[in-house]
């Protein structure tokens, strides 16, 4: 069971090594996502709910943009870059905003250190493998007998039989539920992730890489989602349906616009989706505070000495608790470039 869960975690560590996206699929699944834009809907059609939507969003600090100048005197700029963990054509290429900036940096830091040193990868899937397995197993029988059959479909199109997933813990079968299906395409197909197209900017120009977290780190956060979250990823995910694709693209169409920390106010005070989807927005914030610490604490070096570049996931960005007021609070000017 190690090895099946080994072999599970190989596309999501090689992919991200971080959260939420990739896997290998066990049938065929579309490159594209094909789901609805939420918030470009209500822009379209309801004008007094977009108006309420924009005020909300505009509560979060630091909600728009995805690159941030970081300076203090004495030391040479650096730069804080929010990512996607995902490879769609239409985040490609990046932004000529951020390869100038990434290009002036003598350090690039991103989020997995098995991105940036691929020995390390065998040894974190063997870790990933560990952790995964649920002693006893029977991990199905936490889920509600009347969406069980949901949660079996629904992982099997992740690639992911019943036989296997009931000796997997439910916080690893939430993780892989959030990976959408046409993501676990691209990445069998070999496509670059936004936090790979960096790694590959920084080598073309001999730009030293480092990580700020190994997989052991990241599967202990996710390991530490409480199992009533975790169950109710898997069934709300499931309950979703086709309803995750726009969940996908209502992220995606954020991240273009450069306004990743809406999507609490979309989800939340918009109430896009339903409680279905806050879910998977409760899911996501539950994984975020205590990497947010742990990214702050390890980048703290690189910044004081200047011209590093740190690209990690845009949600860990916005916020009193998001890198930009952390940086703040460190005495760093810190303006959106981008």
């Amino acid at each position: 069971m190690r090895r099946a869960a080994s072999r599970l975690a190989k596309r999501l560590c090689a992919a991200l090594a971080a959260s939420l996206f990739g896997l290998a699929a066990a049938t065929a699944a579309p490159l594209v996502c094909q789901g609805t834009d939420l918030v470009g809907k209500i822009r379209d059609e309801d004008p007094a709910a977009f108006a309420r939507f924009e005020a909300a969003g505009r509560k979060t600090r630091d909600a728009e943009g995805l690159l941030w100048r970081v300076e203090k005197d004495g030391a040479a700029p650096s730069h804080l870059f929010g990512t996607i963990h995902l490879s769609d054509e239409r985040l490609k290429p990046l932004a000529a905003p951020v390869t100038a900036a990434l290009a002036s940096a003598n350090l690039v830091l991103i989020e997995p250190r098995e991105i940036a040193d691929p020995q390390a990868a065998a040894m974190a899937r063997e870790v990933a493998g560990r952790r995964a397995v649920r002693p006893g197993g029977n991990a199905l029988f936490q889920v509600p007998a009347v969406d069980r059959l949901a949660v079996i479909n629904l992982l099997a199109a992740r690639g992911v039989p019943e036989h296997t997933a009931q000796k997997l813990e439910p916080w690893f079968l939430a993780m892989l539920a959030t990976a959408p299906s046409c993501e676990i395409a691209r990445i069998d197909e070999g496509m670059l992730n936004v936090d790979q197209l960096v790694v590959e900017a920084a080598r073309a120009k001999g730009i030293r890489v480092e990580g700020l977290e190994d997989v052991d780190e990241q599967m202990a956060t996710l390991a530490a989602v409480p199992e009533e979250l975790a169950v109710r990823v898997l069934v709300d995910a499931a309950r979703l349906g086709p309803g995750f694709a726009d969940w996908v693209e209502t992220m995606v169409n954020l991240y273009r616009d450069r306004r990743m920390g809406f999507l609490a106010a979309a989800v939340r005070d918009a109430d896009l989706g339903g409680p279905r989807m806050r879910t998977q927005y409760d899911y996501l914030e539950a994984l975020l505070g205590e990497r947010n610490a742990r990214m702050h604490a390890r980048s703290r070096s690189a910044f004081a000495a200047g011209g590093a570049f740190m690209a990690v996931g845009a949600l860990h960005l916005a916020g009193d608790d998001g890198l930009v007021e952390r940086l703040r609070r460190d005495g760093y000017r810190v303006t959106r470039a981008w």
